[in-house]
C-alpha cells in the first residue's frame, strides 16, 4: 500500500498495525511513498468529536510513569497527537508515526524494566485495526510485549524509541471509534458491505466518500467493484453536511461514468451514509455544479440484498416454516425431501431450490425435479448462491470447492487456504462475496473468511488466495452460518455443551452461553432468528445471552443460502 492511500486513510483513521507488531522493538517505518492527493491532505487537523485532554509529562517522571503517560496521551489526536509527542526526544518526535495503527487490548499493562535505560510494556490484545480500517482479531496466545527506550533531556527521561501506532483499551476504543459499513457492487447487481472502522470526528462524512472512492479493500478488490471511474477525487477539502444533506463536490473525471456507473455511485453513497448522524441525504457535484440525476439511474441502480428470517425445520416426513410456534408446510417440496431422507438442508434465498445431502451425497430439488450431484465421502452441509449455483465440499479435499449451476454444470473453485486444514463447516455469504470456513484450531476453533472471485458472467473462478481469521472460539469446531452479510455465528463443542460465538467482518466477537447438546446452527437473517438445534430434536432461540427451547421433535434444522 502506497503513502498516498494510507495517509489519506489514516488522516483521520488511525492505519496498521501487523503482526511484525508484536516483535516490535523500535519504531517501525512503512516503505512507502508518492503524493497525499488534495482535498483530504488536511483531515489529521480536524479534532475529534469526543475530545480528551490528557496532561504531557510531570516533572520528575519515571520511566513508567512516561510510558503510561504517553500511552494516555495518545488518546487524543488534537495538533497531530501533539501532547503525545511531548513525551519524546526532539530527534525521535518526527520519526514516531499515530497513525500507523492501532492495538485494541483489556487494559491490563504490566510493565518492567529492561536495563537503565529500556523497558517493556505487556498487552493482552484483543483486535487490531489495518491501514484500511478493517478490525482484525487478535488470537489467544502470550501477550504482546512493547518496547521503550529512553534518554536523559536537562535532567528529565523521555522516550526516544517507541513502537508506532497507538495503543487503546477495549471501553476507550468503542468511544472515540465507531464502525460504518462501506457498499460496493458485487456478482449479480447485488450491494456488498465492508465494516471500517473511524475516529468519530467533524470530518467522518468526508472520510467515508474518501474511503468509497479509493475503492475496495485490497482483500476484496477483485471480487467487488466501485462505480467511481479511475482518478476521481473530491474536489474540495471536506465534504459539509448542509441542513442533513451531504454536499459531495467531486472532480470532472466523475463525468466519465456511464449510466450504470451513475448509479452504483449514487447507491453505494446513499447506503454508506445511511448510518452517520445528521446525515439524511446527499447531492453530487462537479467542480461546484449540481450534478442532475437522471431517470436511468434508479433502474441501474444495484440491489439490495433480501435475507429470509423464518426457520426451517423438518418434522417427521413434513418441511415447512415455524413462525411464533405455529408451523407452516412449505409448498413444492412435500414428496421430494422426505423421500431423501435427508441430513442437512440448504434453502435458495427465494426459496424455490434446496440442496439436501443424505448418506447417498448431494441432490439439487426444484421445480424441475431432482438433480444428484456430487456422491463423495465427507460431504458437508451445501450452499446456494444468490446466482444459483450449489456450493460443495468434502472434508478429504478442502482446499477444492465444487460450484454446481442449475443445469448441473460444475466447476471447480480453488481455495488454497484451506489446504490441510481440519474442516467442519463452509458457507457462501448471503450475497455470494464472501466464503467463510470452520475449521479446527489445535483444541479450539477459528473462523476463516476469503472473498469469491467471479468472471464477467457472475460464474465462481476462485477463491482470493489467502484467507484471514474472523473469529477464534473455545471448544472444537461444530457448525457455522451466516448471519447477514458481514455477521456469522459458530457453534463448537465445550464438554457436551454446544456454545455459540457471534463474530463477523470488522466486528467484535461476542459470546453466548452454551446450548445442551448442540448440534447444529442455523443463522436465519439477523441474530434474533439464530436457531440451535439440540441432539435430541430440541430446537433452541436465543432469549438474552441465553437460549430458550421452542420446539422439539426437530431432524433437520435447514439453512438459507
Amino acid at each position: 500500500m502506497t503513502r498516498t492511500r494510507a495517509r489519506r486513510r489514516i488522516a483521520g483513521t488511525v492505519a496498521l498495525i501487523t503482526s511484525a507488531l508484536v516483535a516490535l522493538t523500535g519504531c517501525t517505518a512503512i516503505a512507502v511513498s508518492g503524493p497525499v492527493e488534495v482535498g483530504l491532505k488536511d483531515l489529521k487537523q480536524v479534532d475529534q468529536i469526543y475530545q480528551y485532554k490528557p496532561p504531557g509529562p510531570i516533572p520528575g517522571a519515571s520511566q513508567e510513569d512516561l510510558v503510561r503517560g504517553f500511552v494516555l496521551a495518545a488518546t487524543s489526536s488534537v495538533d497531530d497527537y501533539a501532547t503525545a509527542r511531548e513525551f519524546l526526544t526532539s530527534d525521535y518526535t518526527e520519526q514516531w508515526d499515530p497513525y500507523y495503527g492501532v492495538l485494541i487490548d483489556e487494559g491490563t499493562r504490566p510493565y518492567r524494566k529492561d536495563g537503565d535505560t529500556s523497558g517493556v510494556l505487556s498487552l493482552a490484545a484483543t483486535a487490531k485495526v489495518d491501514a484500511e480500517g478493517d478490525m482484525l482479531p487478535v488470537g489467544p496466545g502470550p501477550s504482546i510485549d512493547m518496547r521503550f527506550e529512553f534518554e536523559r533531556i536537562g535532567g528529565e527521561w523521555r522516550i526516544s524509541s517507541a513502537p508506532s501506532g497507538i495503543i487503546l483499551d477495549s471501553n476507550m476504543f468503542g468511544t472515540i471509534w465507531s464502525s460504518h459499513q462501506l457498499y460496493y457492487v458485487g456478482a449479480g447487481n447485488l450491494l456488498v458491505p465492508e465494516t471500517r472502522w473511524f475516529l468519530t470526528r467533524t470530518a467522518l462524512v468526508t472520510e467515508i466518500v474518501g474511503a468509497l472512492i479509493e475503492g475496495p479493500s485490497d482483500r476484496m478488490r477483485e471480487v467487488v467493484r466501485s462505480g467511481f471511474p479511475s482518478g476521481t477525487a473530491l474536489a474540495t477539502n471536506s465534504v459539509p453536511v448542509v441542513d442533513g444533506k451531504a454536499m459531495i463536490d467531486l472532480t470532472g473525471n466523475v463525468l466519465e461514468a456511464g449510466p450504470k456507473a451513475m448509479a452504483e455511485i449514487r447507491q453505494q453513497l446513499k447506503s454508506s451514509l445511511q448510518s452517520v448522524s445528521g446525515v439524511s441525504g446527499f447531492e453530487l457535484l462537479v467542480d461546484g455544479t449540481p450534478l442532475r440525476e437522471t431517470s436511468g439511474d434508479e433502474s441501474n441502480a444495484p440491489r439490495v440484498v433480501s435475507l429470509t428470517n423464518n426457520p426451517a425445520v423438518m418434522i417427521g416426513a413434513e418441511f415447512g416454516t415455524i413462525v411464533a410456534g405455529e408451523f407452516t408446510e412449505m409448498q413444492g417440496f412435500e414428496e421430494s425431501l422426505p423421500a431423501l431422507d435427508p441430513q442437512a438442508i440448504t434453502l435458495s434465498s427465494d426459496e424455490q431450490t434446496a440442496a439436501v445431502l443424505n448418506a447417498g451425497g448431494l441432490t439439487r430439488v426444484d421445480g424441475s425435479g431432482t438433480l444428484a450431484l456430487d456422491s463423495r465421502p465427507g460431504l458437508l452441509a451445501p450452499s446456494i448462491d444468490p446466482l444459483g449455483y450449489v456450493w460443495t465440499v468434502s472434508t478429504r479435499a478442502p482446499e477444492v470447492l465444487l460450484a454446481y449451476a442449475a443445469d448441473g454444470s460444475l466447476t471447480e473453485v480453488p481455495a488454497p487456504w484451506l489446504t490441510g486444514r481440519t474442516l467442519q463447516a463452509l458457507r457462501l455469504s448471503p450475497d455470494g462475496s464472501r466464503v467463510a470456513a470452520l475449521v479446527a484450531d489445535g483444541e479450539e476453533s477459528q473462523v476463516m473468511v476469503s472473498g469469491v472471485i467471479r468472471d464477467e458472467l457472475d460464474a465462481p473462478v476462485r477463491t482470493v488466495d489467502e484467507a484471514d481469521v474472523k473469529l477464534w472460539a473455545s471448544g472444537t469446531p461444530i457448525d457455522l452460518d451466516w448471519v447477514g452479510q458481514l455477521r456469522f455465528a459458530a457453534l463448537t463443542r465445550v464438554g457436551t455443551a454446544g456454545k455459540v460465538t457471534n463474530g463477523g467482518i470488522g466486528l467484535p466477537a461476542q459470546e453466548q452461553t452454551s446450548v445442551p447438546g448442540g448440534a447444529h446452527l442455523s443463522g436465519g437473517g439477523g441474530r434474533l432468528y439464530v436457531r440451535v438445534l439440540g441432539a435430541d430434536g430440541d430446537l433452541f432461540s436465543p432469549q438474552g445471552i441465553g437460549w430458550q427451547r421452542v420446539e422439539d421433535d426437530i431432524s433437520v434444522l435447514a439453512k438459507r443460502g
